[in-house]
This record gives C-alpha cells, structure tokens and sequence, in this order.
C-alpha cells in the first residue's frame, strides 16, 4: 500500500507494522492491523472534524443510500459514535443483518458468519473498532 493513497492530511502511515495481514477500511484494501488501526483513527479525526464544523443547531441525521456525499456503511467509518447509531447506519446499508452491540472486551464465539456485524463500544457506548462483517 503506497502511501501516496492516502489524504494528504493524513501524514506519513507508521513506519513500523506488525506482520499480520487483515482487510483495511475504506477501499483501502489489505496490510497489517497497525494500519488498520492508524486508517480507522484518521477516518475518526476526519469525521469529529466534520461533525465540528457543521451547523450546531441542527440534528444529526444518518446518511441516505443513495446520497452520493456520504458513503454508506461498510465505506464510512462508525468509530466514535454510540452503538445505537451505528446500528442504525449498518440497518440502512442491509437490513438483513444481524447487529449485536458488545463490550469491547466481550468474549464471543470465533465463528464467521456472513449475515452478523458486531459492534465493540467502551464503557461510554462509543464505537471503538470499525465494525464489520463476520
């Protein structure tokens, strides 16, 4: 992954990786869970930023599918929102899905399932991890 494709705002992606090799956020493709990690967070500060300088006054509405301004969930990040409202999100991309809301250190099942997205959230109910599919 070069890091020419990354927003320039970004900066420079973490020089040291582990060796693991997992899907990024985005359509970012695939590298190590580090930059996983650094990708999610900056796709957070990206959003607080937004969210920062949009009108104070007015409610915070969910994406429309079919608004082409704001990706939907898989592409859109969720870190940093309530559990609640990224199930929301993840309803409006595929309502087929089964959500499950969980502590970021809940024990769970390893199993891969298709039709499940998990959402680890901390003791203050905000998304930690970007949730996915399995």
């Amino acid at each position: 992954m070069s890091s020419d494709s990354f927003p320039a705002h970004w900066g420079q992606p973490p020089m040291g990786q582990t060796r693991d090799y997992v899907v990024l956020p985005g359509s970012y493709g695939r590298g190590s869970s580090t930059l996983k990690h650094w990708i999610e967070e900056k796709m957070a500060e990206d959003a607080a930023a937004a969210a920062a300088t949009a009108d104070a006054g007015t409610e915070r509405r969910f994406a429309d599918p079919s608004s082409s301004s704001s990706p939907p969930w898989p592409e859109k990040s969720l870190i940093g929102m309530t559990g609640e409202e990224a199930t929301q999100e993840i309803n409006i991309a595929d309502p087929t899905l089964e959500v499950q809301i969980l502590d970021e250190d809940a024990m769970m099942t390893m199993d891969y399932r298709e039709d499940r997205v998990r959402i680890f959230v901390n003791a203050d109910g905000k998304v930690v991890n970007q949730p996915h599919k399995g």
